[in-house]
């Protein structure tokens, strides 16, 4: 004998017994909630010099730091020619090992920014090697 597994309409309404089976349906609900906008600061991240195996510290701080929305990126952009990662380059300055460097135009709030620019300042500090977050607006 097979059992079959009831329809996830079901599964949700005996969650919420109050709950539609069909959200989508109901004119009165919004199809998707309005976007609150709390970014409102752009910035320039330049580093230089910087030992090429501390990129993926820099692009943890970045993601840990700036949790917001990029409003630099638009919904209908072209993936092909959107910025969605920041762009490494070998840099010429001479030390130990491989050195890199970026400039990358990044938004977020003010709060977000200053945490940014504290750890980045930090590693450059500690690594030596040059890097500057510059707010614009």
């Amino acid at each position: 004998m097979t059992t079959l597994a009831p329809t996830l309409a079901r599964w949700l309404g005996a969650a919420d017994s109050s709950a539609p089976d069909y959200p989508w349906e109901n004119s009165d609900v919004p199809a998707y909630a309005p976007l609150t906008c709390e970014v409102n600061r752009t910035a320039v991240l330049n580093i230089t010099g910087m030992p090429g195996t501390l990129r993926p510290r820099v692009e943890t701080a970045m993601v840990l730091c700036i949790p917001s929305e990029s409003e630099l990126c638009a919904y209908d952009s072209d993936p092909l020619t959107a910025e969605w990662f920041t762009a490494w380059h070998r840099c010429a300055e001479a030390g130990d090992g491989p050195r890199i460097a970026c400039r990358q135009t990044i938004t977020g709030t003010e709060d977000e920014l200053s945490r940014l620019r504290t750890i980045i300042g930090n590693l450059a500090r500690n690594h030596g090697f040059h890097a500057e977050l510059t707010v614009g607006d």
